[in-house]
């Protein structure tokens, strides 16, 4: 009988299927979430350093020609009118005197350029015009008329006193570079403002003869 029970207990265990132990199995680690945190924010923007601005002309820079004309030419100025709170009733004659003193020079120095400066420019630059310079000078007394023309060799060059309409003595007949020609001048009389063309004509040969010798 135990002959018999061990092949049958051997058959068993070969059918019996076989376990080991095994540790439990852990549950997957948690993967960390997003955390929380302070939302991205950008650098100030740097100031802007302003723009330095130009400093506002003078009055007397105001004055002063934007151009020194051209070696050999002419440059015809903007009348100097005094005193100063005649200037604005009297820009229509000052502009007309200007035009005026350019057709004489077109006349006396043909063929040379002309530089027609604009109001307020009436004296050459700091170091003088390049070419031959021509101002003029206007007072005036209600209905009376003084003007003088300014004549100047090129560069940095006295300027000729000279007479064109009214009466007046010259102390010299001459003034410094871009010094006041009326320092110069004592007024005898104005002419009446309407007869300005006859007495121009009059004295167009003293002007005729300055601006040849300004020239030469």
């Amino acid at each position: 009988m135990r002959t018999r029970l061990a092949p049958l207990l051997a058959a068993l265990l070969a059918c019996t299927p076989v376990t080991t132990d095994a540790p439990p199995s852990q549950p997957p680690a948690a993967t960390p979430g997003p955390q929380p945190g302070l939302p991205a924010t950008s650098a100030p923007a740097p100031t802007p350093t302003p723009v330095p601005q130009p400093a506002p002309e003078s009055l007397e820079e105001r004055n002063v020609s934007k151009s020194a004309g051209t070696a050999g030419g002419v440059t015809v100025l903007w009348p100097r009118i005094i005193p100063r709170e005649i200037v604005d009733d009297n820009r229509g004659l000052a502009s007309a005197l200007q035009q005026q003193m350019k057709r004489i020079v077109e006349k006396h120095l043909p063929g040379r350029p002309i530089d027609f400066r604009p109001e307020p420019e009436r004296v050459c630059p700091k170091a003088g015009c390049a070419g031959v310079s021509v101002g003029l000078l206007l007072s005036r007394q209600n209905q009376g008329c003084l003007v003088i023309a300014l004549i100047s060799r090129p560069g940095v060059s006295p300027t000729k006193i000279v007479p064109w309409v009214g009466k007046v003595q010259l102390r010299s007949d001459t003034v410094g570079f871009r010094e006041w020609p009326e320092s110069q001048i004592t007024v005898d009389d104005y002419v009446p403002c309407n007869s300005l063309l006859t007495t121009m004509d009059a004295q167009e040969p003293a002007i005729a003869a300055a601006l040849q010798a300004a020239a030469q």
